[in-house]
């Protein structure tokens, strides 16, 4: 049985309730237990809906198992009045719980926040529930399909011209669980700098607009939805994958010129840098085409091999395309552990992905004993927490007008996206922000669409900060940083990015004990790629996510978001939290590092977990989605839709949904498909086997149509939307995270909590 107590990480001493279900809440706890916070998780008896999940190893749910490390475990029924003197006592002696049920649904059980207020009054309480706490579908359940569909996160996803594709791993999830851990955070930041209990709420919707930043900015400059390009990237060119003469694909991305200047001669071809039609971004942006074809030429007449040890050489961001195999005996991966192996005592010993980050001074682990499901519900109930919390005789500033993160300083030496978007995040929440730049600065100013200013991710990502510009680097320059450092609480930078300043040795100027140091990698601290520099996809190559979309035996696609720099962002700014909370107790600063690649690799956890060793073969679906087809939704008369019946309790209910579309006469005699019902549609495992029989009547209904008939009976129906289309969506708007400055649109953080919302969005 594990230990209660903790002795090490940032967040020790911190005492989270988990109420969560499913992945979102549970994984954003099983996060703050690698801090070293102390977790409880408090299920019902039958266990909660994951357990139900395939596959299964020695009897358990992968994706239960991986979602729940490291956590005591205790399983009590809500609704039983013997219980509620018991649930009483958690709530009372819990700095944090974490809810993630539909709206309404805590406080009927008896765990609200008021509830949870009542019974102590420092409480952080967060929630997220599917989509939103207001809106017509605030009552509707969520997989991370239908979020993927509706959110329009799928609509960036696809070939070229052709339709949205869903991405065939669970990512919106566990992203989202680990924004949902960054809230709790500046929760318990405000609650512990100004002494008052706070509630967070968000919303799994409104957190997958949230990983979709950048190609949101585009969409919002624009009101045009973004193109599908296959493994193209819209905001910059070259940004794709290569056949080589092997017959094999190499991913291949130029951000700046410094990075097109050395492609040109890593292909030995200087001449294609001084072509007028490629010497900038957007010059190669509008000549895609040509461009494209001039350089698939050169690579295809070369094998991979030669091409990967060529542009190492000359530090221009590539990598094979990975999959799970080749991932888990990979020597880069090994060295930096992005993929671990756990024993657990129901489920045997289990993959999962590695610690996102490193702290020099408090150390996390994922490796901590985790419990049997329901083994410490004795222990939990008579004791509660454990020892008794010491009363603080601590005073208090009044928090009238502030923000959790007020008067904190930060300096963002970063470019590009997760650096910035994580001192945006900071900005939104109260601290001072100036941004540097050294010479031609942040290269993503330069990216597509632009305006006579900067692009609108730069816009985006920068709008709220102070920016101090340096054309030259010198000794003068340096001294000023380094100073500027010294006054600061926290600074943000990229370790590899290649320039004139030597950032890891200002740092080293401007260090002091209380500072907290981000250092931002592409592929981590160790192995053969440390130091290298490397892109959005050459990190979802390498990580196996490219795996995902599309066909075996037709060319990669990518995730069209910007999925490793919002991983790498959300895990960098939960990782600033955690050190902020720690130094409020010890007074003492911490220097972290995270990679895009550990972050991916860290949010990929239930898939490691589901080929680790199932107890039987499922399908690709549920055991190795690189080999399962793309995954369009279902066509109807108009657009595409997904529907899920996960949720789906009653069997009648099946029966009228197949009565309402005209399927009840044929498949009533079908007893397979009878009796496996919500299991042969949407997330099910015999998907594939009936997705044409499903087609065949979806064709003679609108998707309005079938939405209708889909959510009236309990089960979740929702339509594939474009990025434009969501400015208008009733649902999107309801969330109230799209604002207007200065005739631009942006989109704020998720989170809302009893702190000032307003003057939010920018301070110069």
């Amino acid at each position: 049985m594990p230990s209660i107590e903790k002795s090490y990480g940032p967040l020790k001493g911190l005492r989270v309730l988990d109420c969560g279900t499913a992945i979102v809440g549970p994984w954003a706890a099983t996060l703050l237990s690698f801090l070293g916070a102390k977790v409880i998780k408090l299920e019902r008896p039958s266990g909660e809906i994951t357990r139900l999940a395939r596959p299964h190893q020695n009897g358990w749910s992968t994706a239960y198992t991986v979602a729940n490390l490291c956590k005591m475990s205790a399983e009590v029924d809500y609704k039983d009045p013997k219980s509620k003197k018991y649930i009483e006592t958690l709530l009372s002696e819990a700095d944090v719980i974490i809810e993630n049920f539909r709206p309404g649904v805590a406080d009927r059980i008896g765990i609200g926040f008021k509830k949870a207020k009542s019974l102590n009054k420092n409480i952080v309480y967060a929630s997220s529930s599917g989509w939103g706490d207001s809106g017509p579908m605030r009552d509707m359940s969520a997989v991370d399909s239908h979020l993927q569909a509706f959110s329009g996160f799928a609509s960036l996803n696809g070939e070229k011209g052709k339709k949205p594709e869903i991405l065939r791993y669970t990512h919106i999830d566990p992203s989202g669980g680990a924004f949902l851990a960054a809230g709790v955070l500046l929760g318990v930041l405000f609650q512990k700098r100004f002494g008052l209990a706070n509630h967070i709420v968000t919303s799994h919707l409104a957190m997958s607009l949230t990983m979709q930043a950048s190609k949101l900015a585009e969409s919002l400059s624009t009101n045009k939805p973004i193109h599908r390009f296959g493994s193209e990237c819209s905001a910059s060119v070259p940004n794709a994958c290569f056949l080589t003469l092997d017959k094999k694909y190499i991913s291949i991305s130029v951000q700046n010129n410094r990075q097109w200047n050395s492609f040109c001669k890593a292909i030995g071809d200087d001449s294609l840098s001084n072509d007028k039609r490629f010497m900038s971004n957007l010059l190669r942006v509008d000549n895609r085409n040509d461009l494209t074809e001039i350089i698939s030429e050169r690579i295809f007449s070369l094998p991979l091999r030669w091409w990967i040890i060529r542009f190492l050489k000359f530090n221009v961001p590539a990598s094979p395309v990975m999959d799970a195999d080749s991932l888990f005996s990979n020597t880069h991966v090994r060295d930096n552990k992005f993929i671990v192996d756990i024993n657990t005592p129901h489920a045997g010993t289990i993959k999962t992905g590695g610690l996102p980050w490193s702290f020099t001074r408090n150390p996390a682990s994922v490796e901590q004993p985790s419990s049997f499901p329901g083994e410490d519900t004795l222990k939990v109930l008579k004791e509660g927490f454990g020892q008794k919390r010491n009363k603080s005789d601590r005073s208090y500033t009044s928090p009238s007008g502030k923000l959790p993160l007020t008067g904190f300083k930060v300096i963002d030496l970063s470019s590009g996206y997760a650096g910035p978007f994580i001192s945006l995040m900071l900005a939104e929440s109260g601290a001072l922000v100036k941004k540097v730049e050294i010479g031609d600065g942040d290269w993503s100013r330069e990216l597509f669409p632009k305006s006579d200013k900067a692009s609108a991710v730069f816009e985006a990502m920068n709008r709220n900060k102070e920016i101090i510009k340096f054309t030259t680097i010198n000794d003068k320059s340096k001294s000023q940083i380094a100073k500027m450092i010294q006054e600061s609480d926290i600074i943000i930078y990229d370790s590899n990015e290649s320039s004139e300043l030597d950032v890891k040795e200002i740092v080293k100027d401007g260090m002091h004990s209380k500072l907290i140091s981000l250092d931002l990698s592409y592929y981590g601290e160790h192995g053969y790629l440390s130091g290298k520099e490397g892109s959005e996809l050459t990190v979802q190559a390498m990580s196996g996510y490219l795996k995902s979309l599309g066909s075996i035996e037709n060319e990669p696609i990518r995730v069209g978001a910007d999925i490793s720099e919002s991983a790498a962002a959300s895990m960098g700014l939960v990782s600033i939290l955690a050190a902020l909370y720690n130094r409020e107790d010890c007074g003492h600063g911490d220097s972290i590092h995270v990679s895009r690649l550990g972050a991916l690799m860290s949010l990929r956890s239930l898939q490691w977990a589901a080929v680790s060793e199932p107890d039987k073969w499922l399908g690709p679906s549920y055991c190795l989605a690189e080999t399962d087809e793309p995954r369009y939704g279902y066509k109807t008369k108009d657009k595409n839709i997904f529907v899920s019946m996960m949720n789906l309790r009653e069997e009648s209910s099946f029966k009228m949904i197949l009565k309402d579309l005209g399927m009840i006469e044929e498949l009533e005699r079908d007893d397979k498909f009878i009796k496996e019902g919500k299991n042969t549609i949407g997330m099910g495992y015999l998907t594939r086997e009936y997705h044409h029989v499903w087609e065949k009547y979806f064709i003679n209904f609108s998707s309005k149509e079938l939405l209708e008939i889909f959510n009236r009976h309990g089960a979740t129906a929702v339509e594939f939307l474009e990025l434009n289309e969501l400015f208008s969506n009733r649902q999107i708007l309801s969330l109230n995270m799209i604002h207007d400055y200065r005739g631009n649109k942006f989109l704020r953080s998720p989170w809302v909590g009893l702190w000032p919302q307003s003057d939010i969005f920018t301070k110069f």
